[in-house]
């Protein structure tokens, strides 16, 4: 679940990470109200789940009340990317020293959080990792064993930061690990940690993901829940309809999907093995049928980018056969172009394989989800398809 900038801010906050004063509105009536909390200059933002906003005009100054008047009434005229803006965060404006950036987020090579920090605050992390990529100081954390204090001091020294500066940033990170693990995120970025004029360290944006299957059990987030109108991508609406665990991953052209979520980590994790990139994970979990399975290969087929899918499933407390079957059936009403393969084994084994060995799909029987992210691989080259973006 993506969270808004006032809603990952609000996190922060309980885990003691600063930021600036501020007040959700969704009128010009209670934007001017607010006028009699805040004092000028204030930051004017739109409030949605899309990147970009900045550059979009998404983020405005305003220096008097008329000023923000106009403001408020550009920014819910605002579409952004088909987003309509219905609320604005309005806070008082920093006055700043210094930018630097902070953030956190799953490494799915290494099967473990990555901190990434660097001075190089408000711009794009991707622009610097590019550009200056030396900027980037990188630290994979060890749930079992958080860093300390003195641990994050030392990460920061190595940006070149010192002094005061230094402590205080080092401050929030030690925070920003805990509220990344409090909360069950996928990714807790901070764009820019200002530095103001006073030494102090101030969270002035929140990007923050929180992994759906915690959200049942997480009561500060309880209020935050929104229908599918605000999910921004359309194949997690279709996910959420077929009771699927679903989440893009980027630019890859491996398709997954995987009878577990751990089962699903192990396989992508070995698609990166063998120099292929994952292009979605999709977990299809329990009562799995033959609808099911197939709502669940029509969502990674419709995936941008999708060449090829993998499909690795156990017949445990689901049923061979019936995931055989829409696989089956998705082959016989869309006949896809991309490369299919499945690794297949446990209850009603023999009738799935057959089901699937009708379709001339390549399988795996008894072999490894190794032997099966290769099969995919070298089965999507036969074709002329490009799956491997580095060398084993």
């Amino acid at each position: 679940m993506n969270l808004y900038e006032f809603e990952g801010k609000s996190l922060f906050r309980k885990t003691g990470i600063p930021t600036p004063d501020g007040i959700i509105v969704k009128s010009r009536e209670e934007a001017l109200s607010s006028v009699n909390v805040l004092s000028f200059p204030v930051v004017v933002k739109s409030q949605v789940l899309r990147g970009g906003r900045g550059k979009a005009g998404g983020i405005k100054f305003a220096d008097s009340r008329e000023e923000l008047s106009s403001c408020v009434d550009e920014l819910f005229a605002m579409d952004m990317g088909g987003e309509q803006v219905t609320t604005i965060l309005i806070e008082n404006k920093l006055s700043i020293d210094s930018e630097f950036y902070a953030g956190i987020t799953f490494d799915p090579v290494e099967s473990t959080p990555l901190l990434i920090i660097s001075s190089q605050g408000g711009i794009d992390i991707e622009q610097v990792s590019k550009s200056t990529p030396e900027k980037l100081i990188k630290l994979h954390l060890d749930p079992g064993d958080p860093p300390q204090f003195f641990d994050l001091m030392n990460l920061v020294l190595k940006t070149g930061i010192t002094g005061k500066k230094m402590v205080q940033i080092s401050k929030v990170l030690v925070n920003l690990v805990a509220c990344y693990y409090k909360f069950d995120a996928i990714t807790a970025e901070i764009n820019p940690l200002i530095i103001d004029t006073d030494g102090n360290a101030i969270a002035a944006d929140a990007k923050f993901e929180i992994d759906d299957s915690s959200l049942f059990r997480l009561k500060e987030v309880k209020t935050f829940y929104r229908g599918q109108e605000n999910i921004e991508d359309p194949l997690e609406i279709k996910a959420q309809e077929a009771g699927v665990s679903y989440v893009r991953l980027g630019n890859g052209n491996i398709g997954l999907i995987a009878g577990g979520a751990g089962v699903g980590m192990a396989t992508m994790d070995m698609v990166f093995e063998y120099g292929g990139e994952p292009a979605n994970f999709l977990d299809l979990g329990g009562s799995v049928t033959p609808k099911k399975t197939a709502d669940a290969l029509k969502i990674v087929l419709s995936t941008p980018g999708v060449d090829g899918v993998f499909i690795n499933v156990f017949g445990g407390i689901n049923d061979c056969a019936e995931m055989a079957q829409g696989i089956a059936d998705v082959i016989d009403e869309l006949n896809p172009g991309q490369q299919i393969t499945v690794k297949m084994r446990g209850h009603s084994q023999d009738k799935g394989w057959e089901i699937l060995e009708a379709k001339n799909i390549p399988l795996i029987k008894y072999g490894t989800t190794e032997d099966g992210v290769k099969l995919l691989l070298d089965e999507m080259e036969k074709k002329g398809v490009k799956s491997r973006v580095n060398t084993h």
